[in-house]
């Protein structure tokens, strides 16, 4: 596997379902003791070049970061970076996960995505023995893998794949020999709408994929699919339990309809894992991003709202009158980016909705809306809003800037990356594409040593406070 990877890159890329804040509040809100992620340590299993754990590093200093992967030449491309960047909290170490062993020490996060299903049982075994062994008593694992059922049908196609490329050793040949089988496939005539509806859903999929991606995953020598039940048993083999998925949103029998949530009751009977499974069963899942934890952690999965009271909150929600009625008893609807829904009569609400739409992406600490008197009310409805994906928690204030300061900085890992290229990694750990050139060559002097006046000069006077307040509301300035 070393091999492949080195032979056709892999670059990474920041995943904020694995960060230490994400993974921190949700465990906060089923009962767990996880320490804050502002001081934290985290592992990562197959990190590749630190795409996602270098940024991680950038925005929480006072944590350590350890990251592993058997490919050496991703490990050199990451220690550049880290170089480049001065960052002394985190190292790369190229080795093999079945040598990994007690003396890498104990980690309050275990990350690994991307791996699980990709490699052989013995290192799948390994991954799950390092998310035990090193793992601190509240520590939090992360996995992901491909599911079943919905993986049957992506399994289907790879089958075709890999028996038409069978004897094609070129990477490039091999990416595009595969996608040229399935786009001619789809040209001739197709027996029945499901057919139709499978082709279209592989085209489209192709389409989304960059090549090292297919060459990678879809065209991989080993890429396993399993049922949730099977995950959580091998889990269970290394004294892990399942804790939640790290999309919480997935979980929520909110987003449920009501035959849905009343037939996972009646299979499920309480049981969660069940529940999951019966859920994947339901939805065709394909991908998951379990979260796990030690069996002897004592979970408490009752969701109280008032746990949301010590935690920061954020919404791009808007409501969906444009001048919205913000008084008593007065029903308001609020839509978020995932077509997510809340409407509430609640004035505190509505009012709060509000603001966090105002200052997004800057998150406001629960205590700071203003909810005298119905700080319980305030919270069930922001909960409700949570579990449906209309906003976000978090443990930690944002780490990036409302607006351009005097001397605007922005962050060191985006400037570095605005020099290579569009793509560059915000302080949310999401990535963006800064398509104007002229931004990305103002990302590129916001080191802190320019005012207004300078900048004027360095992008030959175009406009630079509308160009600032974009670069702030991507999350690329640092506060």
């Amino acid at each position: 596997m070393g091999f492949a990877y080195d032979q056709v890159l892999y670059p990474g890329f920041p995943l904020a379902q694995t960060h230490p804040d994400r993974l921190a509040t949700i465990a906060g809100l089923l009962g767990m003791r996880a320490l804050p992620p502002d001081r934290c340590r985290v592992l990562e299993l197959g990190c590749g070049d630190g795409g996602n754990l270098i940024p991680m590093a950038l925005g929480l200093p006072q944590s350590q970061f350890t990251g592993i992967d058997l490919a050496e030449q991703a490990v050199a491309r990451g220690r550049t970076v880290i170089q480049a960047l001065g960052l002394e909290n985190i190292s790369l170490r190229q080795m093999d996960l079945t040598k990994a062993g007690a003396d890498l020490g104990e980690f309050d996060y275990v990350l690994a995505h991307g791996v699980y299903s990709w490699v052989p049982p013995e290192v799948r075994d390994a991954l799950l023995r390092i998310s035990r062994a090193n793992l601190a008593p509240d520590g939090v694992a992360y996995v992901s893998y491909n599911a079943y059922p919905g993986f049957h049908r992506r399994e289907m196609f790879r089958g075709m794949m890999l028996h038409h490329v069978r004897s094609v050793r070129d990477p490039a040949g091999r990416y595009q020999q595969a996608v040229q089988l399935v786009e001619d496939l789809a040209k001739c005539k197709l027996d029945g709408e499901l057919a139709r509806l499978l082709f279209d859903e592989q085209l489209q999929h192709l389409s989304e994929t960059a090549p090292w991606v297919l060459y990678h995953d879809d065209l991989a020598g080993t890429n396993r699919a399993f049922y949730f039940h099977e995950f959580a048993a091998e889990a269970r083999r290394h004294h892990l339990q399942y804790l939640a998925e790290a999309d919480f949103v997935e979980m929520q029998a909110e987003t449920d309809p009501e035959p849905v949530a009343e037939a996972l009751e009646r299979f499920a009977g309480g049981d969660v894992v069940a529940r999951e499974q019966y859920r994947d069963f339901i939805r065709g899942r394909r991908f998951r991003q379990t979260l796990l934890c030690r069996e002897e952690v004592v979970l408490d999965r009752s969701l109280q709202p008032d746990r949301i009271k010590e935690l920061y909150i954020a919404s791009e929600a808007r409501p969906v009158s444009s001048q919205p009625d913000l008084r008593e008893g007065v029903a308001e609807e609020f839509r978020g980016p995932r077509g997510a829904v809340l409407e509430t009569d609640s004035a505190v609400a509505k009012i709060a909705l509000c603001r966090l739409a105002g200052v997004w992406p800057q998150s406001i600490r629960f205590s700071d809306l203003g909810a005298v008197g119905e700080a319980a009310r305030l919270a069930e409805i922001l909960f409700q809003g949570y579990r449906v994906g209309l906003l976000e928690l978090h443990t930690l204030a944002p780490q990036f800037a409302a607006t351009a300061g005097d001397h605007p900085v922005a962050s060191p890992l985006a400037r570095l990356q605005a020099q290579q290229g569009a793509v560059v990694t915000t302080l949310r750990h999401t990535l963006i594409e800064v398509d104007d050139a002229i931004d990305r060559r103002l990302l590129q002097l916001l080191d802190g040593t320019r005012n207004r006046e300078a900048l004027l000069e360095g992008v030959r006077g175009e406009e630079i406070e509308t160009r600032l307040d974009r670069l702030a509301k991507e999350a690329l300035l640092l506060g």
